[in-house]
């Protein structure tokens, strides 16, 4: 459970990998950080190519929202990216892991371990099997690996400016995914 620090505002809880970024053991044309990351005992080049409009994305949200980023991958790569993309330090919380859970083959992102009223969160994620425990909370985001021209991240911030005021995300979220309302 995270501390109680942002309470006024809704949290938005954003995956990394293929949602923000794009890494690759392989070298990739003009990444954005080049990460070294231990693997088996030796260091090894992670390449790291954000998604378009990744900073002004996380600007624009990081003063309105309690910003999370809840990833399967491990501490030993994401911490240090997230130290990199994150300059300015609008992410309150990091999640790795071991806060996930292993459900069926995937790693799951139960938001209840967050703390937080389910009605005031919203998880972003490009894998519907990440947020399978609260579908209704969900903002699904294309897989992003190297699109220069992607504009998801641009575009998701008309939604998450009605999230921001609605009174329970979960059902505008129903509402315009056309998904049931799972919240009861």
């Amino acid at each position: 459970m995270l501390a109680a620090d942002d309470l006024d505002k809704k949290t938005l809880v954003l995956d990394l990998d293929e949602t923000l970024v794009h890494s690759s053991f392989k070298p990739i044309p003009n990444p954005d950080y080049i990460l070294p990351v231990e693997v088996d005992g030796k260091l090894v080049d992670v390449y790291v190519l954000k998604r378009p409009w990744c900073d002004h994305f996380m600007e624009s949200v990081g003063s309105r929202f309690e910003v999370v980023v809840f990833t399967a991958s491990l501490a030993k790569y994401a911490d240090p990216l997230l130290d990199l993309l994150d300059k300015q330090r609008l992410v309150r919380w990091r999640l790795f892991r071991e806060s996930c859970f292993p459900y069926e083959g995937n790693y799951v992102k139960d938001l209840s371990c967050l703390g937080r009223d389910l009605s005031q969160t919203i998880i972003v994620d490009n894998s519907p099997h990440s947020y399978v425990f609260q579908p209704a909370n969900a903002v699904p985001i294309s897989t992003f690996i190297d699109n220069m021209d992607d504009q998801e991240l641009l575009e998701l911030l008309p939604v998450l400016n009605e999230l921001e005021h609605a009174p329970d995300v979960r059902v505008v979220l129903g509402a315009n995914l056309g998904l049931r309302d799972l919240s009861s």
